[in-house]
């Protein structure tokens, strides 16, 4: 099967990268400049610049300068040398049925955050890419062959499927999921609480007069988007709403065929909780066009939050997410799984999104 060449995520990749280049072409001499001067040069954190050295100390490329000193330059590189991901046991590779270049931006960036953490830890974040994840319902013979792949400490499990979730669990392959674990699923996780955010929303609506809900999800949906979706249908069934999921194929023309379907029906839905932030603004766009102006007629509250919401017009409602914070945690599940092999029993690294109102809410009934 077809598969995307791994691309290597690191921004200490990339540092490290960037001094061999200046190296290469005798730029510093004998000895480089301070940290201080390289934080500057290659924009980067403290941190992700001295986790990029640490990787060249390793290779035998730099010698540490001892305290307050500049690292000295101990070998000249031959161009087209690899310094990384040389060794056995180093990759954490993050196993995804998406494109790298389709993946959100929050992920992104939990990604970044990821591999500059294990990257203090000596390890290296990689990207795999197979669509054909999403339709297997026997992943075995795929995955077997998958994780044959060398130099691989752990595996971080990206939008999985619960088949996928189970075969790594039953294997005992260290592996941790970003977002919902599927029930029954022995493996360590780290997601933000949208289910607690798709409680909100519900209660949101009521408070802002709505009465007849939708959340709009899309098809290949994990284990936190079913969750998302429960928990919003049975919070509204408490506050009094009529609620349903409707799922559609991730595109734009199929998230207009969804909604018109909806705007057919009398009365039509006056609130719209969107799952995904990139749906948003087309929901409300959509919506006006076809005579349901937001907020006048119709509320829409987005569940997870990107830098666009807050500056479309009308602004948009939605749950912020501290991407930093996932990130941290996420590390510390890799790195543990990775180190013991199999932890004593699965964890869960948790964090709480934070509702940003928005015009696109509308107002609360006094």
């Amino acid at each position: 099967m077809a598969r995307d060449r791994p691309i290597r995520l690191t921004l200490v990749d990339q540092a490290a990268d960037c001094i061999r280049e200046a190296l290469l072409k005798g730029r510093w001499g004998g000895k480089i400049p301070s940290e201080k001067e390289l934080v500057r040069e290659f924009g980067v954190s403290r941190g992700t610049l001295r986790s990029a050295l640490a990787v060249l100390f390793e290779e035998g490329i730099l010698q540490p300068g001892g305290r307050g000193g500049r690292h000295r330059v101990t070998s000249k590189l031959k161009r087209g040398q690899r310094g990384h991901g040389a060794r056995s046991g180093e990759l954490v590779r993050i196993l995804s049925p998406q494109k790298r270049f389709i993946v959100s931006g929050q992920s992104q960036r939990i990604f970044q955050v990821v591999s500059e953490a294990l990257g203090r830890a000596g390890l290296n974040l990689e990207f795999e890419y197979h669509p054909g994840l999403w339709k297997l319902r026997r992943p075995g013979a795929l995955l077997r062959k998958i994780t044959a792949l060398p130099d691989t400490a752990g595996w971080l499990l990206y939008r999985s499927t619960k088949e996928v979730q189970k075969w790594f669990s039953d294997s005992e392959i260290p592996a941790v999921v970003l977002g919902g674990r599927h029930p029954e699923i022995a493996l360590s996780h780290a997601e933000f609480d949208f289910v607690a955010a798709s409680r909100h929303a519900a209660g949101l609506f009521a408070a802002r007069g709505r009465r007849r809900v939708v959340f709009l999800s899309v098809e290949n949906a994990t284990a936190g988007d079913h969750a998302s979706a429960r928990a919003f249908e049975e919070a509204a069934a408490r506050s009094g709403l009529e609620a349903r999921t409707v799922v559609f194929d991730d595109t734009v023309d199929g998230l207009v065929r969804a909604i018109d379907s909806l705007l057919v029906q009398h009365p039509a839905p006056d609130g719209y909780f969107v799952g995904f932030p990139n749906h948003a603004p087309a929901t409300i766009g959509h919506l006006t066009r076809r005579g349901f102006p937001v907020p006048e007629k119709v509320s829409v509250i987005s569940r997870m939050d990107a830098r666009l919401l807050a500056e479309s017009i009308p602004t948009v409602a939605r749950y912020e997410t501290d991407s930093e914070r996932l990130g941290k945690g996420l590390a510390r599940l890799i790195i543990q799984a990775v180190d013991s092999k199999r932890m004593g029993g699965p964890r869960s690294h948790i964090v709480m999104p934070e509702f940003v109102d928005g015009e696109s809410a509308g107002r609360k009934i006094r």
